[in-house]
């Protein structure tokens, strides 16, 4: 978790244009995801690979994280991602709250956060156990539901609530990139450019610790299969 002491990233991020809702998803919307990743992507060392190793540079790649938030009242309501923090070749740590620029903290809902993978890997057991999971024990089990209780209420548009998710993008070493997004129920889906639209790739949750440090998530049916486009 984030220390208490670090400063709170501000809101909007100002390379990330704001989407008004509706946006015909009740989740963090694919055209957000497009914008993070023109910002994210080309901040320094956040496409960095060892692509015959399939392995980030250590002391070169960089990953960033961004908070997800909604701001504005129900019937009016904008998704934003905050300023991206930077942390290092393996992982950065999200912030789970964000000083918006322009509505006071009671109008605004965190939703989850979005990240850059470096070399194009799914979602690692880290990602998975950052946030939403199961606040008093995620290497045991996700969260049952998608509401996270909120400001004080999940965040709502209309009276549909907003579910809550977390997202990565990331771009393979053709150039084509990759938008995935994971619910605190656990299922992970993948844009699917071909279908236009999220197609869910499995359930997982945080793999067990070991000696030697996390293990790949543990998914069902079987381990995570990323679509080709």
């Amino acid at each position: 978790m984030t220390p208490q002491d670090a400063p709170v990233p501000r809101g909007p991020w100002s390379e990330v244009p704001t989407v008004e809702m509706p946006t015909g998803d009740t989740s963090i919307p694919i055209s957000l995801l497009r914008d993070v990743a023109d910002a994210l992507l080309k901040l320094p060392g956040a496409k960095v690979c060892d692509w015959a190793a399939q392995q980030p540079i250590v002391g070169l790649s960089t990953e960033y994280c961004s908070t997800v938030y909604v701001a504005g009242d129900g019937d009016s309501l904008s998704w934003r991602v905050s300023e991206p923090v930077a942390g290092n070749h393996k992982t950065c740590r999200p912030f789970f709250a964000v000083k918006d620029d322009d509505y006071p903290p009671s109008q605004v809902w965190v939703v989850g956060y979005v990240h850059n993978h470096l070399c194009a890997a799914p979602p690692s057991s880290d990602d998975l156990s950052a946030w939403p999971t199961d606040v008093f024990d995620p290497f045991v089990a996700m969260a049952e539901v998608r509401l996270w209780p909120g400001n004080p209420a999940p965040a709502r548009y209309k009276n549909t609530p907003i579910e809550l998710a977390s997202a990565l993008v990331a771009e393979r070493q053709d150039g084509t990139r990759i938008f995935l997004r994971w619910f605190p129920t656990g299922e992970v889906q993948q844009w699917s450019n071909a279908k236009s639209r999220w197609v869910t790739l499995g359930t997982c949750a945080p793999g067990n610790l070991t000696g030697h440090g996390m293990t790949v998530p543990r998914c069902r049916p079987g381990s995570l299969q990323l679509l080709s486009k």
